[in-house]
């Protein structure tokens, strides 16, 4: 059964090597180790990293707001995609969304990025418009998602 570590300033050097392995396997621009790190010294942002068979096979960066998550960046291994561990990811997000009465959850993702989009679909997700020329390595546009956790939220 695959597990979810919380990473901060203590245990980041342990999982750094393979976050940082992910993240270059999954993006055209990828993060830095030091943008994972910062990340780990924000009081808002959680950086969780999925363990399935001894590994680390993906992780979520998100922020917890006061009233709405901030989805930052999110990777399953390549090895390890199709077997749902990005949805679990997710669910677990938002599970810790509902028990602190978070009412949305909103995220960028590339309109090229066909895998994550349907994933958030598959997740309830929906289009809330576009962020112009969003990706500046690439000019390319974000696709804004979201997701109500609240009824009074739900359109």
């Amino acid at each position: 059964m695959p597990h979810i570590i919380e990473i901060g300033p203590d245990n980041f050097s342990v999982y750094a090597e393979e976050i940082l392995e992910i993240e270059n396997a999954s993006f055209p621009s990828p993060w830095s180790i030091n943008a994972f790190k910062a990340e780990t010294e924000k009081h808002i942002s959680h950086l969780w990293v999925l363990i399935s068979e001894t590994t680390v096979s993906g992780y979520i960066c998100f922020w917890l707001l006061e009233t709405e998550i901030q989805l930052i960046n999110l990777a399953v291994h390549p090895k390890k995609r199709g077997i749902r561990l990005g949805q679990f990811l997710l669910t677990r997000m938002i599970e810790k969304g509902v028990s602190e009465r978070i009412k949305n959850v909103w995220l960028e993702v590339r309109p090229s990025n066909c895998g994550a989009r349907n994933l958030y679909k598959k997740m309830g997700f929906h289009e809330a418009g576009i962020r112009p020329k969003y990706y500046s390595e690439s000019n390319e546009d974000a696709i804004l998602m979201s997701l109500a956790l609240s009824s009074s939220e739900r359109l």
